[in-house]
């Protein structure tokens, strides 16, 4: 189907609104950016400004305090605990001597 001539005359008259749509509908998205982009500012000033309220971390308190007892237990007890009673058991003791040391003379 061919373009008629009129039609042509009517798309060259609305040409001019045709374009001053489009810009408003460019501004209008600038515009609305722009808003939200000023109400984000606002919003972490006064986040910034107030005191708020904590958050309930109770549990991560609780776990952090478990992870230090055991990191606490760790260093109490010694490295290769088994191995320094395997070497106590090693060592010779002769029944036949006592324990006591007679330092009287």
């Amino acid at each position: 189907m061919p373009i008629q001539p009129i039609d042509l005359q009517i798309l060259f008259s609305q040409l001019n609104q045709v374009g001053k749509d489009v810009a408003h509908q460019k501004e209008a998205a600038m515009l609305s950016q722009s808003i939200q982009g000023g109400e984000l500012v606002k919003e972490t000033h006064h986040k910034d400004e107030s005191v708020n309220q904590t958050k309930q971390v109770e549990d991560e308190v609780a776990k952090v305090r478990d992870d230090e007892k055991h990191k606490e237990r760790k260093q109490q007890e010694p490295k290769g605990g088994e191995h320094r009673e395997e070497k106590k058991k090693k060592v010779f003791q002769d029944p036949d001597l006592g324990t006591h040391i007679d330092i009287s003379g």
